[in-house]
């Protein structure tokens, strides 16, 4: 139902001091020395293209002239890495931590639902309904026609005192909702909620983005479910919700010498 998180990864750039050097003077030595290895080489490939027949020979003349021109014009056929180090000695000591919590984490979930665009729109534009949706949250105060401020459980990991303002900044009546944190919080996200007409007329389809600006670890830590699993569940239940105006969490009743259990009718939330 939903697709993962997706983030990106660049090619790990070697030290200069691995390969004998070290300091600005051993990279820039280490990205001029990959500059004439690519033409070197580019020379070398265009030779041996130039000499095999057919197609096969000429795309190899072809690839062997691309190298050489790109090692002549400094274009670092071989990756960004050494050329960066050389203008940036201190990149090697950026932490892997620091790096990763600068790209957002983005997650997205997508579910369709049997039920109108408009239904599903207004039920989610009251953000007081979220806390139903989300486990994770003890409750949604609304503010103003814009603004709302969450409160997580203080039963997750770092639920006492954890709370955030958000700004809902973009309202396209059934069909797109965004909305972003504001203010100091360890959690730091924007999120969307769009809808569009399912295919073959079978609801609405629903897509749930969010996009955190810490690693999804901390997430976890602090709420106790990763971005992924969060988008999940939450359009898990909004569809449940919507469809039978239930929520599929089940109440213990104790009766007589034994029990038994029964849905935790949620209708009159529905309002």
């Amino acid at each position: 139902m939903a697709s993962n998180s997706l983030t990106g990864h660049g090619r790990w750039p070697q030290q200069a001091s691995f390969r004998g050097g070290s300091g600005p003077d051993a990279a820039g030595q280490a990205g001029a020395g990959g500059r004439w290895l690519a033409m070197v080489g580019g020379t070398a490939l265009g030779i041996v293209g130039l000499r095999q027949p057919g197609w096969g020979g000429r795309m190899l003349a072809l690839g062997g002239a691309g190298l050489f021109l790109a090692g002549a014009l400094g274009l670092r056929p071989f990756g960004a890495g050494p050329l960066r180090a050389a203008r940036d000695p201190g990149a090697w000591r950026t932490p892997a931590s620091r790096r990763r919590s600068q790209v957002p984490e983005r997650t997205q979930a997508v579910v369709t639902i049997a039920a109108e665009p408009g239904e599903i729109f207004r039920f989610w534009r009251n953000f007081a309904n979220l806390p139903k949706l989300m486990p994770q949250l003890e409750r949604v105060d609304v503010l103003s026609a814009t603004e709302s401020r969450w409160t997580a459980r203080a039963d997750v990991p770092a639920g006492a005192g954890l709370n955030w303002r958000c700004v809902l900044d973009r309202i396209d009546e059934d069909r797109l909702l965004t909305w972003h944190t504001v203010g100091e919080t360890p959690l730091p996200h924007r999120a969307s909620l769009m809808l569009a007409q399912a295919p073959g007329d079978r609801g609405t389809e629903v897509r749930l983005t969010l996009v955190y600006r810490v690693p999804a670890e901390t997430v976890a830590a602090s709420l106790g479910v990763t971005p992924e699993s969060q988008a999940e569940e939450t359009l898990r239940r909004l569809k449940q919700r919507i469809e039978t105006g239930e929520l599929s969490t089940i109440a213990r009743q104790p009766h007589g010498h034994g029990s038994h259990y029964r849905p935790t009718d949620s209708r009159e939330a529905m309002e």
